[in-house]
């Protein structure tokens, strides 16, 4: 399988890239904690400082005027507005680091599943709630190569989250959101998002892209789980058998660049899960076959960029345990043809 690896060039455009991401994250979320304000407020003929959370009003009081809080109302207002000024000069940054993104052709994630996954990563989901599964995970596998996969193994026009509803779920609503769910975050990226149908777990734009929520099956069958991030007009996400692999596997975290050279942060399973995953994919007879084939292709190109490029991820059964033994097996055959680099042999 052919990869186009990174130039020098390339890869101190993106290390540059991915440090500036983490830099402007860091601070939003920092500012975050400065939402709302502060001011003095009069009950009963004092003054209190009061810390207000929402536009609602609601917050709660810092005690009476004095020295100390007008000394906590000062750092406050100073640190917000340093947050502000910092916030700033980093998008500057960004919009300046984007135009060496797209000169030295590193932007590969479509536009919309990128700027979906900022805001997925500003309500901090990635990788706690939520993972990229699918398709697009292959991006998150190639920046960490430092190698490209051919464009028609990665093209597609959805985005597959899968929700791991083990995990305590805390959305942040913003001031003109009461109810903050997964399509709310998808309608900050694209207005147009729509739900698919009356209880649907898809979301589509007006240009037909596709945004779907899936969980694994919960376990017993008879179990209930909550299937909504949000409120009743949320996505109700699809209950889909064997998932349970991916959110038990190892997790790569990685910053991929998008179409518009903007980065954006990926949470998805470590890349020998995807392999694991797509090969069982396409040996299930109740799939298309022409997505067996796609399946295949992508389970290969995953497995080649760990042999070749990512030798930290050893096909190690200990590390794979959550896959059935026999899984393992045919993963094990099915990849005995993946060309190894001189002194590096895979592990089962």
């Amino acid at each position: 399988m052919f990869f186009n690896e990174m130039n020098d060039n390339q890869r101190r455009v993106y290390i540059d890239t991915a440090q500036l991401y983490e830099a402007f994250m860091t601070t939003f979320h920092k500012s975050r904690t400065y939402r709302g304000g502060m001011h003095w407020k009069k009950a009963k003929g004092r003054e209190y400082l009061f810390r207000s959370r929402d536009r609602y009003g609601y917050g709660k009081s810092l005690g009476p005027r004095s020295a100390e809080t007008e000394n906590t109302l000062r750092e406050f207002r100073k640190n917000k507005q340093q947050l502000k000024e910092r916030l700033a000069n980093l998008k500057n940054r960004m919009k300046e680091q984007a135009r060496f993104c797209k000169a030295v052709l590193i932007q590969r994630v479509p536009r919309l599943a990128a700027a979906t996954l900022r805001h997925l990563d500003q309500q901090k989901l990635l990788g706690r709630n939520v993972l990229i599964v699918g398709t697009n995970a292959l991006y998150a596998y190639e920046a960490a190569a430092g190698a490209f996969v051919d464009a028609s193994i990665t093209a597609t026009e959805d985005l597959d989250i899968l929700w791991d509803v083990r995990s305590r779920l805390s959305l942040v609503a913003d001031n003109d959101i009461d109810q903050t769910g997964l399509l709310d975050i998808l309608r900050k990226a694209d207005r147009s998002f729509e739900l698919a149908g009356p209880r649907s777990f898809r979301a589509i734009n007006r240009g037909g892209y596709m945004v779907d929520l899936i969980k694994a099956e919960p376990k017993p069958l008879l179990r209930r789980e909550r299937t909504q991030m949000g409120g009743p007009d949320d996505l109700r996400a699809a209950e889909i058998r064997n998932l349970h692999w991916l959110i038990s596997s190892p997790k790569i975290n990685q910053v991929v660049i998008g179409e518009d050279g903007f980065p954006a942060a990926m949470s998805a399973p470590d890349p020998r899960a995807f392999a694991l995953h797509k090969l069982w994919l396409s040996k299930q007879d109740n799939r298309e076959a022409v997505k067996k084939k796609r399946d295949y292709d992508q389970a290969m190109a995953a497995a080649n960029l760990v042999v070749k490029y990512l030798p930290q991820y050893k096909f190690k059964a200990a590390e794979l345990r959550m896959f059935p033994k026999a899984l393992l097996t045919e993963a094990e055959k099915s990849m005995s043809d993946v060309d190894l680099p001189s002194g590096f042999e895979t592990e089962w």
